[in-house]
């Protein structure tokens, strides 16, 4: 692990493998970037990647509250993709990810999008779905708004966990969730709004690079109708779907998400 300050922001960064292809992997929200270690070890022959804790996460620094989270940590990734990179996120990373092949074409070599949650897309595709979803998420939001943290660490982790009960959760565990909740209000409009307008503008649509959208075939519809739209949008996408893997499939099944991680690569070279 290195410290480093990225945008002005102090940080702490992972390496995984030694391979040939440099790639930058995105956390998700209430982890940070040495949380990866399987799946890194699974990638690591052919990718030498790199990861950064986001603000309030890890080592980091704590998230000051000024402007938007997603802004701080496009920045932040910015500062590592110095040359054309493979980009994998997952979950609030992966709508990192998604914004840096807008934004950034020239610096994304292929991408890879794990339970991705921009929940806009399933906002415009289904709204019935997202008006589920938007009722089963309203009383975690007010918890949060309460400043219930601990119930709102509760209702965010039956949702967006790794399948265990709360209950079995160890108490430092239980305490780091309860302590970083807040920051998923923080990023909150980056998943529920269409914010830069990448919807409504076609920009999806306009990404050129292999791009892998996978999921952990997650409880609920949400999620498949978000992965659908932008296997839809993107051009040269390949959709893919882990069996009991849940929204942290990266940790519960790291070797295959590594083997459809590697499989598109390999496929972009031929």
């Amino acid at each position: 692990m290195v410290k480093r300050v990225l945008a002005g922001h102090p940080s702490n960064l992972t390496s995984y493998g030694n391979g040939p292809r440099k790639g930058l992997l995105l956390h998700c929200s209430l982890a940070h970037g040495g949380v990866y270690s399987h799946m890194g070890a699974a990638l690591g022959g052919a990718l030498n990647l790199v990861s950064f804790d986001q603000p309030g996460h890890g080592r980091a620094g704590d998230w000051d509250g000024q402007g938007d989270l997603q802004d701080r940590v496009t920045e932040m990734a910015l500062d590592l993709l110095t040359e054309p990179m493979d980009v994998i996120g997952h979950s609030f990373g992966a709508t990192v990810a998604l914004r840096l092949a807008v934004d950034r074409p020239e610096m994304v070599r292929t991408l890879t999008v794990i339970a991705p949650v921009m929940m806009a897309i399933a906002k415009a595709d289904s709204p019935k779905i997202a008006l589920d979803l938007s009722r089963d998420m309203v009383g975690f939001y007010q918890a949060l708004q309460d400043e219930q943290f601990e119930v709102a660490a509760q209702m965010f982790t039956q949702n967006y966990g790794d399948g265990r009960p709360w209950d079995s959760l160890g108490k430092e565990t239980r305490q780091a969730i309860i302590d970083r909740i807040h920051l998923i209000g923080a990023g909150g409009r980056a998943v529920n709004e269409d914010h830069y307008d990448f919807i409504g503008s076609g920009a999806f649509e306009r990404i050129e690079v292999p791009t892998l959208i996978l999921d952990g075939c997650e409880k609920g519809e949400a999620m498949n109708v978000v992965c659908e739209g932008l296997a839809r949008r993107i051009p040269n996408s390949i959709r893919a779907r882990i069996a009991n893997g849940g929204h942290m499939v990266p940790l519960t099944r790291p070797e295959a998400v590594a083997r459809e991680i590697l499989q598109m690569i390999s496929q972009s070279q031929a």
